[in-house]
């Protein structure tokens, strides 16, 4: 590892045929430059070298919240780096996040945040989210929080309060510190064809019966954008866990995947959370996850409509309101580390097709 002072840190050269990741990481004033050995780079140059432009260095700034993590970019320092028409840039993002997203050959992380200017909304901020696997998500509670600090700390939106535009409309966040950013994620979608979930529509879907595999399962579902299947104090080892969530996960009751949360109630204000989300599998944390429990609590009558959920990343607040019949949850987020990323040299170990 080189370490050099930030103000002297010369342009990032090509990888010169070695095997390698470059990334600058910045901390306290210096750059740390990080060789990661790869095989594969030779090949990776080559696929790279048909979809990007001379700017192959990308600036990112890896955000964590509660340990769901994300790499936060620029759209336009993205569309610089991956240079195609606006039809088809959402597919070329999805490839950066494969890339950018891989925890053995990229940054690693959970999720890729394209962090956009918001048309006609002066002052305020949007985004385009992908998961790690490339696929889309409408919203993610724990990324939008980071975004909420990432923007704040330049000085792109003027806290206490603004609005992220989002696929699902702009979201107000309500941000007091880093410790305490409070998301509006309005009100919870409970109608079966709306989740979505397949079969007979349904007003809602609460302690329904689940065929997974050889168990049965009790269900209630909900969508706070993105679908959520909750299950209440299941009568399972925690080590089987991991294998009924990626059973339902593959269900045709879930014609768009689900999100699965095991959820283990302690009183009537707190409650514990294991997650699988759909594209990114166990995380630490899931924040629209914690909201759709506390809304499936309240509609088993198990919860209180203000609780603690508890997942493995740390705590979330979460309320759902009797007045506007929103959901709000408020938690911290963290910058983690910022650095520039030499495209050129990512192993094509993660696919690019």
């Amino acid at each position: 590892m080189t370490v050099l002072p930030s103000e002297s840190c010369p342009m990032l050269k090509p990888c010169q045929g070695q095997s390698c990741i470059i990334v600058w990481l910045k901390i306290a004033g210096f750059y740390e430059v990080v060789q990661l050995p790869s095989e594969h780079a030779d090949r990776s140059k080559q696929v790279l070298a048909s979809r990007m432009s001379a700017q192959q260095v990308l600036p990112f700034t890896k955000m964590q919240a509660l340990g769901n993590d994300f790499v936060v970019v620029s759209e336009d320092n993205l569309k610089k780096a991956f240079p195609v028409s606006e039809q088809d840039w959402e597919g070329e993002s999805s490839r950066a996040a494969r890339l950018l997203c891989d925890r053995h050959f990229g940054v690693g992380a959970d999720g890729l945040i394209v962090a956009r200017s918001a048309s006609g909304h002066s002052g305020q901020i949007g985004w385009h989210y992908v998961n790690s696997d490339g696929s889309g998500a409408r919203i993610c509670g724990n990324g939008l929080r980071c975004l909420a600090l990432w923007a704040v700390e330049r000085r792109l939106v003027e806290p206490p309060d603004f609005t992220i535009k989002t696929a699902i409309g702009a979201v107000p966040v309500h941000f007091a510190s880093a410790d305490e950013i409070t998301i509006d994620l309005g009100e919870p979608i409970l109608a079966s064809s709306e989740i979505p979930m397949s079969g007979t529509v349904r007003n809602h879907v609460v302690k329904e019966s689940l065929t997974a595999g050889p168990s049965i399962v009790e269900i209630t579902c909900v969508s706070m954008g993105n679908p959520h299947c909750v299950i209440f104090n299941p009568a399972f080892a925690e080590e089987n866990l991991a294998e009924l969530a990626k059973t339902i996960q593959r269900l045709p009751a879930f014609p768009q995947g689900v999100n699965v949360e095991f959820a283990y109630t302690e009183s009537r204000q707190r409650v514990r959370v294991l997650v699988w989300e759909r594209g990114c599998g166990a995380t630490l944390a899931c924040a629209s996850g914690a909201a759709a429990v506390l809304v499936a609590g309240v509609l088993q009558d198990l919860l209180d409509r203000s609780a603690t959920v508890v997942i493995p990343g740390g705590s979330l607040i979460v309320d759902w309101s009797v007045r506007d019949n929103h959901v709000r949850l408020t938690g911290p987020a963290r910058e983690s580390f910022a650095g520039e990323v030499d495209l050129a040299c990512l192993s094509a170990e993660v696919q690019l097709t």
